[in-house]
């Protein structure tokens, strides 16, 4: 069926300064019996942030990256670090969150709208695949105009009316818990709770979902009047 497809994307802009070389990134896979290493990404659920670089101590995660943006891994050496995040191509620092980072495991620094300014919490990401015939996939929602929705698997074609949700009245501000779900094509549906009107919906474009795949994904709103309600961005938290 028709319907956005899922994106995921990512902007790059000059770097300043020799420490701020980007690191290697992946997309991902698990990190686990690493003793050395970490794995961070920028999760942008920001409109009031603009472009923003992401630091590690002295060393970029990420640069000038939007709203609306899931970026790839990068990795560092694990222990107690100070995450800052700076307006695009400036040193002043807008934003911080410390925290320990752990050998072995996978975190998202997350920014999200505080009135008319912003915030970033470290999220702890899933760094170990999937059960053998399941996907597990984690919804965040940061679409507070389309308010609550109710999220859906289901296969292409299917009525919504006779399909079940795998949440409902997920609200603004929400993080699940990572969801087991089985393997196979799906199309995604995310509808305002209580609307049945698949016309009005996002709807992706049917995917195969392989078993061990982890994913995260993001919900935020459609800044197209034209469009469905939500724009839906898919990370990779383990291929």
């Amino acid at each position: 069926m028709g319907g956005m497809k899922f994106s995921a994307f990512r902007r790059y802009a000059g770097l300043f300064g020799a420490a701020g070389l980007l690191l290697t990134v992946c997309g991902c896979e698990a990190v686990v019996g690493s003793t050395s290493q970490t794995l961070v990404r920028v999760i942008d659920a920001s409109a009031n942030a603009g472009g923003v670089d992401v630091y590690a101590g002295s060393t970029a995660i990420d640069n000038n990256v939007g709203d609306g943006t899931i970026t790839n891994y990068a990795f560092l050496a694990p222990g107690p670090t100070t995450l800052a995040v700076h307006p695009a191509g400036k040193s002043t620092v807008s934003e911080k969150v410390s925290g320990s980072l752990l050998a072995s495991q996978q975190y998202s620094v997350y920014l999200t709208d505080s009135g008319t300014g912003y915030g970033a919490t470290l999220l702890a990401d899933q760094n170990v695949p999937a059960p053998a015939g399941y996907v597990n996939v984690r919804f965040l929602d940061q679409a507070p105009v389309t308010g609550p929705v109710d999220v859906y698997f289901i296969p292409d074609g299917t009525k919504l009316t006779t399909a079940k949700p795998v949440l409902t009245a997920f609200q603004p501000g929400g993080i699940s818990s990572y969801l087991s779900i089985p393997a196979g094509t799906w199309d995604l549906v995310v509808e305002p709770t209580g609307v049945t009107a698949l016309t009005s919906a996002y709807v992706s474009a049917p995917t195969v979902y392989s078993g061990g795949q982890v994913r995260t994904m993001l919900i935020i709103d459609q800044s197209l009047a034209s469009a469905p309600p939500v724009n839906v961005i898919v990370g990779n938290d383990v291929n």
